[in-house]
């Protein structure tokens, strides 16, 4: 495991961050084994937020979070990264994305909240999980900056947001001396999306790799990072099986010849083809860490062991389809 610097944090950060977005109320105690154990292999980066959760866990994750954190002085172990102004979700997992929560009071409605659930007095990093361009990115990044000063966070970001729009945010923090984003968290995978695929969110553009490549200071947190099971053989891929939105956003000739390629190159390193989509982001020349959603202490071994043995330009540029030429072992 490698650990990063975050502009705002004085502790490193593991670029495998553990993910809680799937968390139920009956897994509890699994999910608490599973942390002690992502700890005790080096992890201190866990990834929340206020909606998260699956069925019985919805809107219930940070309490869950909260309870082992309290627990065995595992608060001072870790570094907690939490969203505000999510997307609106019920009970049946319905979400109503044309009913934007993004502004001001949202943001402060949901970081006490999160305080409160979690049992903590800081959110070591807040992110804004949605966004709304109607709200001035002003409104937004005055109000980091006042969490920044009651001692409620030490850093900030975005998710889910257009590149363009986290640029208009990053100058208008430059022009106010602001401490400015330190996270900047889209869908990110060898999965080339070129529309919206997952809850209308928009896409990450790798061409726009060179600007986190030159601005070390914003650290790219990839969700999906293995690109929601693209790579294996899962009936969801299958044509026949794709809803309209996976068929038109991910089962395009580019995606299908990088499978092609993760595969032989996974064959090459003996390793899986989840594994090879998991380097390909971690081996970025920009600050980048992973975040993913284990489901038992073995995924969190198969990420560890894979995360050892980054992939050579060479193998990136193979994946990406630049190079024809198939990596071998030297």
């Amino acid at each position: 495991m490698k650990y990063l610097e975050i502009k705002g944090l004085t502790t490193k950060v593991s670029d495998i961050a553990f993910g809680t977005a799937t968390s139920t109320l009956e897994d509890e105690e699994k999910i608490h084994a599973m942390l002690d154990y992502y700890v005790e292999q080096g992890g201190n980066y866990i990834d929340t937020a206020r909606f998260y959760g699956r069925g019985s866990g919805i809107q219930h994750t940070e309490e869950i979070l909260g309870r082992w954190l309290a627990k065995n002085d595992n608060r001072s172990k870790v570094i907690i990264q939490s969203k505000c102004c999510n997307p609106y979700i019920d009970r049946n997992l319905n979400v109503f994305e044309e009913i934007p929560r993004v502004g001001r009071s949202y943001m402060y409605d949901d970081i006490l909240f999160s305080r409160d659930k979690l049992g903590v007095e800081t959110i070591d990093i807040y992110l804004m999980h949605r966004d709304n361009p109607n709200v001035p990115v002003s409104e937004i990044m005055d109000t980091f900056e006042e969490f920044l000063r009651r001692g409620w966070i030490k850093a900030y970001g975005m998710s889910n947001w257009r590149f363009d729009r986290f640029m208009e945010a990053y100058e208008y923090c430059e022009k106010m001396a602001y401490q400015g984003p330190s996270i900047y968290s889209p869908f990110f995978s060898l999965v080339e999306l070129e529309r919206p695929w997952y809850y209308r969110i928009p896409p990450f553009n790798s061409k726009n790799l060179s600007w986190f490549e030159e601005h070390q200071d914003v650290t790219l947190a990839a969700w999906s990072a293995q690109g929601r099971g693209f790579f294996g053989d899962y009936p969801q891929y299958d044509p026949e099986n794709a809803d309209a939105l996976t068929r038109m956003a991910v089962l395009t000739p580019v995606n299908y010849a990088r499978k092609e390629r993760v595969k032989k190159l996974a064959e090459v390193k003996n390793i899986r083809p989840s594994q090879i989509s998991l380097l390909y982001v971690l081996s970025q020349k920009a600050s980048v860490a992973a975040i993913i959603g284990p489901r038992s202490s073995k995924d969190i071994d198969n990420v560890l062991n894979a995360s050892t043995q980054l992939l050579t330009q060479e193998e990136v540029d193979y994946l990406t389809l630049k190079s024809d030429t198939l990596p071998l072992i030297k």
